[in-house]
Parts: C-alpha cells; sequence; structure tokens
C-alpha cells in the first residue's frame, strides 16, 4: 500500500511537471533573430563565460514564440563562441550553449521612449537582456540602462531577423 502511495504521488508530481512546463517546443514562432557580437566583459557574466579567456565573439539565435492562453511567451538563445577562426566566419574551438526563458514588450529606450523593447528572461539566469525593435526585420541589444551596445569592427549587436 505504502509503494502504490509512494509510486502514485511521484507518477502525479512528474505528469503535473510536464503539463506545467513551459517547453518553447509546444509554441509557435513569433520571429527568430540571428546575430554577432563581442564577447566583452559585459556579455561574459551574462553567458556563464566570465572566465573563458578563448572568446573573441559569439553568434546569436534568438527564437521568440507566440504567447499561449495563460502562459508566457517563451524564448530559446543559442549562442556559439570562440576564438576567431582567420578568413571564415567561424571558430577554431567552437563552445555552445542553449538556454530557454520568456519574453515581453515594452516601451522606452534611453532616447526614445516609445521605442519597442523586447525583455528576455533566460531561465536560470539572474538578468534579462533587452533589444531595441528598430524595423520588422532587425533587433539591437541595449545595457543595463537601455542605450544601444557598441560592438566593434568585426562584430555589433544588430541581429538581423531570419527567414522561417
Amino acid at each position: 500500500m505504502k509503494k502504490s502511495i509512494k509510486h502514485l504521488i511521484i507518477s502525479s508530481f512528474c505528469f503535473l511537471s510536464a503539463t506545467i512546463s513551459l517547453s518553447a517546443q509546444d509554441a509557435k514562432p513569433f520571429a527568430t533573430y540571428v546575430g554577432t557580437s563581442p564577447c566583452g566583459n559585459i556579455l561574459k557574466p551574462f553567458l556563464g563565460v566570465a572566465n573563458e579567456p578563448d572568446c573573441d565573439f559569439t553568434k546569436w539565435t534568438l527564437t521568440l514564440y507566440q504567447p499561449k492562453a495563460n502562459r508566457p511567451a517563451m524564448v530559446k538563445l543559442v549562442y556559439r563562441y570562440g576564438v576567431s577562426k582567420p578568413n571564415t566566419s567561424g571558430f577554431m574551438d567552437e563552445k555552445r550553449a542553449e538556454f530557454e526563458g520568456h519574453w515581453t514588450i515594452q516601451k522606452g529606450t534611453k532616447t526614445k521612449p516609445n521605442a519597442t523593447v523586447y525583455q528576455v528572461t533566460v531561465h536560470g539566469i539572474d538578468k534579462n537582456l533587452l533589444f531595441v525593435k528598430l524595423s520588422d526585420n532587425s533587433i539591437h541589444m541595449l545595457d543595463s540602462q537601455r542605450g544601444l551596445m557598441i560592438g566593434n569592427a568585426g562584430h555589433s549587436y544588430t541581429f538581423s531577423k531570419a527567414k522561417l
């Protein structure tokens, strides 16, 4: 009897966990953006690569999913990073990480109070990423004061919409 109750409780917990799961795979994509950025001291801690000396730049794929009834709008963030491979757009020793989270639409940047801003909250990380919508086809990463992030000669913080 005790085993049956224990099994029932565990089964119920597993079922509820699966039901409550907010997997991005359950939703239809709203938009996918791709871009590159320097690793930099601002992004390294966020990405969990603060102590990684071998990080020249990061390639991002950010997929925003349409919200479902009574659920937050989900997001999937995939980033690849490493040392630049000479004469290519790739890495010598590519590292990769993938996260899910949720996103919301907000208003206002440092200089444009009515601008559309996407706030991306990555599950398991304490910080948010902010992106201002530049056009229907591009977004740009913002810093914590909602100013535009500044890139370098090789990589910006502007992401372009990918064809779905």
